[in-house]
């Protein structure tokens, strides 16, 4: 009897995770982390993203654009802005809930726009170990569509809300040699929803929990490693990559998550060296 009362508790799990079909209100992106050390100093980049969690049997996609530039206007100052843009697609099958769909497809778009500033400061003479902090504020929007089926009636729902976004970005970076360059970098992050245009009932916003979403702030720290490779002939030229990770926005049992996963890849360029040569 115990036995089989352990694998019935076992199958209630499964299926009890099963049934879980989150929204994602929320993507990681690469941080804007320039590698300055003096005035003149400056980033332009361009980014690949991807959260790498893509089911290739349901075609599904997570895949984005970053964009970044920063300008060092002194010696410890430095002024940036940045643009992030994402498409995603994720499949559910069969999650057999009463209160909501058999099956759904959703596809997520996200973009904002950020303009920020802050400070850098060597730790060491040779400028090989610099600490900086940087803050900003961004302006975006969040939209996902919603076509499923429920009870073998195809149903299609959409969710779309403002946001607002203010963050603070301690890292360190750290200078081995001519070519090589690595940081680590930290990023808090305020995102404040407004009100949302939407068609799903009240009951499915209860259920998913989007209907806690509206107007409220909530936060995000993402943990960043950072790398950037230099070109010999073109040492203005970087090959740039990383892996970011990111929390919850929520302690407690939700149907509301972030993705908690991004890696990107692209160049980034410096005119000031560009110059130089």
């Amino acid at each position: 009897m115990r036995s089989q009362h352990l694998i019935s508790v076992f199958v209630i799990s499964i299926a009890l995770i099963s049934c879980r079909t989150p929204r994602f209100i929320y993507s990681p992106a690469p941080p804007n982390n320039p590698y300055l050390r003096e005035k003149g100093e400056s980033k332009l980049a361009a980014y690949y993203s991807t959260a790498a969690d893509e089911n290739d049997l349901d075609d599904e996609y997570n895949d984005g654009l970053d964009l970044q530039a920063a300008y060092a206007i002194s010696n410890n100052w430095a002024l940036t802005a940045d643009h992030f843009k994402r498409s995603e697609k994720d499949v559910v099958r069969d999650y057999n809930s009463s209160s909501t769909f058999d099956s759904s497809i959703i596809r997520y778009k996200r973009h904002l726009t950020s303009f920020g500033g802050g400070y850098f400061l060597p730790i060491t003479k040779d400028k090989n170990i610099m600490i900086n902090i940087y803050g900003g504020l961004g302006f975006g929007e969040f939209s996902f569509t919603d076509n499923g089926r429920n009870g073998g009636t195809a149903v299609s729902r959409h969710y779309n809300s403002n946001m607002t976004k203010w963050y603070i970005q301690p890292a360190m970076n750290f200078f081995a040699g001519k070519y090589f360059r690595t940081g680590l970098i930290g990023k808090l992050s305020w995102v404040h929803y407004g009100d949302a245009s939407t068609s799903y009932t009240s009951t499915e916003l209860t259920y998913y929990d989007l209907d806690a979403l509206r107007g409220n702030t909530l936060s995000f720290f993402e943990a960043t490693w950072n790398m950037q490779v230099a070109l010999k002939k073109m040492s203005w030229l970087y090959l740039d990559g990383g892996f970011t990770v990111c929390s919850e926005p929520f302690d407690n049992n939700t149907l509301l998550e972030a993705r908690n996963f991004n890696a990107s890849i692209g160049l980034s360029i410096d005119f000031s060296k560009m110059k130089k040569k």
